[in-house]
């Protein structure tokens, strides 16, 4: 409807203000594999959405904004995916990091895109895309020591892989899924 469009440009618009910079919280120990399977959850009311991978990762990073980075990625995921192609996240590590994979079956994105466009804001290539939910992602996780990686081919989706920085003490993490 015309009204929830207006709503929708008007949070987007308050997200990009310069005075609505949200202030990253304090890195913490998060269960990486947790927060997955709880985006799942939300997301797979719309569409499947599977986790898999090593539940005993930690990443020390803002909670708030790796749950909204990798919200973000997953409503990408699903919103390029065709009906009933599910989409995976997968947990693991890497070099010392925790790496998640966000996989998707969709059409994919050429290699100019990806190089030139992709995390440019206002640009997208789903009809009914804002074109800030890869922009963002990607602010927020190099905001928390990370990085982001994309391969795409037309025809063949598309996989984003976060890469965040480990926890040292995992039972941390642990005692913190168990106070929430």
């Amino acid at each position: 409807t015309l009204q929830s469009s207006v709503k929708k440009m008007n949070d987007l618009l308050a997200r990009l203000s310069p005075s609505a910079a949200r202030a990253a919280d304090p890195p913490r120990p998060v269960a990486v594999h947790a927060l997955a399977e709880t985006i799942a959850g939300s997301k797979g009311r719309q569409h499947p959405v599977r986790v898999s991978g090593d539940a005993a990762l930690v990443a020390k990073v803002d909670p708030a904004g790796l749950e909204q980075a990798l919200g973000h990625l997953v409503q990408n995921a699903i919103e390029a995916s065709p009906a009933g192609a599910p989409v995976d996240i997968h947990v693991f590590e890497s070099g010392g990091d925790v790496a998640v994979e966000v996989i998707d079956r969709g059409h994919g994105m050429s290699v100019a895109f990806v190089r030139d466009r992709l995390f440019q804001p206002f640009v997208s290539t789903k009809e009914t895309g804002f074109g800030i939910g890869a922009h963002e992602a990607r602010a927020l996780i190099l905001a928390m020591g990370g990085r982001l990686d994309v391969e795409s081919g037309e025809g063949e989706g598309t996989r984003f892989t976060l890469y965040l920085p480990a926890a040292a003490d995992r039972a941390a993490a642990y005692y913190e899924r168990m106070r929430a």
